[in-house]
């Protein structure tokens, strides 16, 4: 869908996830600061107007991820520090995300109440257990077969917002159901197969000759890519179908990334070198 027929939500949304893919595999390995122009420039290739992307970047500035200086008639971007911290976490999980998992057949399972009326908190719970591959079974109860995040689980409900009635602990085998049974009822695993699917279908097919073309490419998979450990648990094979997509998308990811990442690199430190001679 291009950006001409999105929703101003959906332009916001993609804008934002587009720049935090620039920020960072483009500037952040070579450094942490980058001309602002550098970005609106990088972001129009992208398929954004150049007011969604001023008006991204005034907002990264403003929530903390970027610091802007003046110099002469330009700004120079700063990545904050907080968010190099971030975005390394970030590029970590991205880059192991999707290999191979043994299992022991223990399940870590976090029991927790958050009041209907803190929608707010409810939201910010269920995505950082998500993030770290939890499922839901309803009813407040989340599972997850990863038992090595249990001091990340234990750290997070014991945050200061966090709610009162939350507890973690590791259960074997459930006697009533089998692991399979268990992952299909907590993870929407069909969806999660289309999503596979259409990865593959696009960049199995896209082959982008024009630098700017594989600069995009390689943001966009980079993007992709980067969203799936939000709704992946990264469940272990033993609890997948034998054809389960997620191990031909890995290695297309990787595949493509070797392939476009030099050309890529080159063209934005060639918008960031016009800038500077400009």
């Amino acid at each position: 869908m291009s950006a001409v027929t999105e929703s101003p939500q959906t332009t916001t949304r993609r804008t934002k996830a587009l720049l935090l893919t620039l920020l960072g595999e483009a500037v952040l390995p070579q450094g942490s600061s980058v001309w602002q122009e550098t970005l609106v420039q990088s972001l129009v290739t992208l398929g954004t107007s150049v007011p969604a992307a001023r008006q991204t970047l005034a907002r990264a500035v403003g929530d903390g991820r970027l610091s802007s200086e003046r110099i002469g008639r330009r700004s120079r971007l700063r990545i904050t520090d907080t968010a190099v911290a971030q975005l390394r976490a970030g590029r970590e999980r991205t880059m192991t995300f999707g290999r191979p998992r043994e299992w022991d057949g223990q399940w870590l399972l976090v029991a927790l109440t958050v009041p209907e009326d803190r929608r707010a908190l409810r939201h910010h719970f269920r995505t950082e257990l998500a993030w770290l591959g939890f499922g839901s079974l309803g009813n407040g109860l989340w599972l997850s077969p990863h038992t090595e995040n249990e001091g990340a689980a234990l750290t997070l409900l014991q945050s200061i917002e966090g709610p009162k009635g939350a507890y973690v602990f590791t259960s074997a085998r459930p006697a009533a159901h089998t692991p399979r049974e268990i992952a299909s009822s907590a993870w929407d695993l069909d969806s999660l197969r289309s999503r596979y699917d259409a990865f593959c279908a696009e960049f199995e097919n896209r082959e982008p000759r024009d630098p700017a073309l594989v600069f995009t490419a390689w943001i966009d998979i980079y993007t992709q890519w980067r969203h799936f450990p939000l709704s992946d648990p990264e469940l272990p094979d033993s609890l997948l179908p034998r054809d389960w997509p997620r191990h031909r998308a890995h290695q297309l990811f990787h595949e493509r990334i070797e392939e476009w990442s030099a050309t890529a690199q080159e063209y934005f430190a060639t918008l960031e070198e016009h800038v500077t001679s400009a």
